[in-house]
């Protein structure tokens, strides 16, 4: 019986090892190795060979052993995020559901069980860690698809890492961060808002929204450690500990990227087709433009945050899917919003109402939506489409979208009549247009870069707002595909696709 249990976990083993191979071999050619082969076989046979291994070897596992290990998840975790870097999320979120019923039928999920198995301190903080890692995946994904969790709100604190058990040296100052910190951070974030509970439906409540945002600032902003804090970071340890700054990043673009999902529901409204309306009261009507206008700002600084993620990255192809999908929907957004002429509006004369008080270097949008100003939403949206265009040449699910997002600027241009595309992809005012604004600016003394003119608004939106809705399948790249292989992605017209509309949903492109 011994002997079929140590069988059992060196078949896992080797699982695990083949599915790094296949998962890390998506990140090649690179800059450090820029051929498509290793010791004369290519890498498309590569990543078949460990994958169909890999596939057998676990019907082996799952046969001898049903419940299943912690090598178990650890090689799913890594099947799962191969499946999500070929742009197929919904298989991801598949397997990742198989290893959140390992993870529960084994105990990961709650520190009693550890103690019963009489772990050491390294084991029980091994354990914890690939389950913050799965919290993340799994609050990330049910953000991204509107779906539930598959895991509850975690309610027991001694289930999250203990980052300060395991340090480098003895010669490590108390206030370094540890390099799993940002992990830790980004679970404690998908806990806040999954202790919020479903916001994505028909009815969106602007002033529950508001005290959600508020909450966020005074509960989670606040708390950041000084090396990761929004505003003036700590950088003294960036020297020293190199994955810093491209850690901080990630929890930044994190951020923000819940902070537009808050908002995102208003766009829904139809009460924003009409903000200048009497009908609404005037406090929800600046409220209402307000909160429009932190999406955007909250859009902008994913965008700006990506970018230096990127640059951070070498500025090189990459296949990261985080980088992709951010890109994507941040830049989905803000062009959505700039579909109204009259966007922004200028509602900073009015008062707002504070359901809250967060400070202001708590309140991190407070400040952008004062300057919020087209101009810069077009161009966080140039910046977009640039990364998409660069990442293209070796990620197909960044060619998709960066094709998308080119079509749908196409649209906005034809749609205003205020700004056109030009042959470098750059959205841009017309001359007209910029006459205009110039004049406006120089009289009110303002700095409004693209300011709207005051024409017909009464159609700002051409496309159906049940393009938003969401759908639960994308076609997926083949498991035969080389790096740079464009040939075998189907093109974007899907089934799920309304084909009378090119604005397609944030939703149904997280599934490129």
């Amino acid at each position: 019986m011994v002997e079929q249990v140590k069988l059992v976990a060196e078949v896992d083993i080797a699982i695990l090892i083949l599915r790094v191979c296949s998962y890390t071999s998506q990140f090649l050619p690179s800059p450090g190795y820029n051929l498509d082969k290793i010791r004369g076989v290519s890498l498309d046979i590569v990543r078949k060979t460990c994958d169909e291994a890999a596939d057998s070897l676990a019907v082996i596992s799952a046969a001898a052993n049903g419940q299943g290990s912690l090598v178990r998840i650890q090689h799913l975790a890594f099947f799962g995020l191969r499946c999500q870097i070929e742009g197929n999320t919904i298989a991801f979120r598949e397997v990742l559901s198989r290893a959140v019923r390992v993870a529960q039928s084994i105990g990961l999920n709650s520190d009693i069980a550890r103690l019963k198995q009489g772990m050491d301190e390294t084991d029980k903080e091994v354990e914890r860690r690939t389950f913050c890692n799965l919290y993340i995946w799994d609050g990330v994904l049910s953000r991204q698809l509107d779906h539930t969790a598959f895991l509850p709100k975690n309610r027991r604190p001694g289930n999250w890492p203990h980052v300060d058990g395991i340090r480098h040296g003895q010669d490590s100052e108390f206030d370094a961060p540890e390099p799993f910190t940002e992990r830790l951070l980004q679970a404690r974030l998908a806990d806040f808002w999954r202790s919020m509970g479903s916001m994505q439906g028909a009815n969106y409540d602007m002033v529950v929204a508001e005290e959600r945002y508020d909450k966020f600032c005074s509960e989670y902003i606040s708390q950041l450690p000084p090396a990761f804090a929004l505003v003036d970071a700590d950088k003294r340890w960036d020297k020293r500990l190199p994955k810093l700054p491209l850690q901080r990043l990630l929890l930044h673009v994190a951020i923000y990227d819940t902070l537009y999902w808050n908002f995102r529901p208003l766009l829904l409204r139809h009460d924003l087709e009409r903000v200048e309306s009497r009908s609404l009261p005037t406090y929800k009507r600046v409220l209402l433009g307000s909160q429009e206008k932190a999406l955007a700002v909250a859009a902008v600084r994913a965008i700006e945050g990506i970018t230096q993620l990127h640059a951070l990255l070498g500025d090189s192809h990459t296949r990261f899917a985080g980088l992709v999908v951010s890109t994507f929907e941040a830049a989905v957004l803000l062009l959505y919003v700039c579909m109204d002429p009259m966007f922004p509006r200028d509602n900073h004369h009015q008062h707002i109402p504070q359901l809250a008080s967060p400070t202001s270097s708590t309140d991190s949008l407070h400040a952008g939506i004062l300057n919020l100003t087209r101009h810069a939403c077009l161009q966080a949206v140039e910046a977009a489409s640039k990364l998409l265009c660069i990442l293209a040449e070796m990620n197909s699910m960044a060619d998709i979208g960066a094709s998308t997002l080119n079509r749908l600027m196409s649209k906005l241009s034809e749609a205003s009549g205020k700004t056109r595309l030009t042959t470098n992809n750059e959205l841009v005012p017309n001359q007209q247009e910029e006459a205009g604004n110039t004049a406006t600016a120089s009289t009110a003394g303002s700095q409004m870069g693209l300011t709207s003119g005051m024409g017909d608004t009464t159609n700002w939106l051409p496309y159906d707002v049940a393009d938003l809705r969401p759908t639960n399948h994308f076609p997926t790249m083949s498991e035969m595909s080389t790096v740079g292989d464009m040939a075998s992605w189907p093109s974007f017209e899907h089934p799920n696709l309304d084909p009378q509309s090119d604005f397609v949903s944030m939703n149904t492109l997280q599934h490129i």
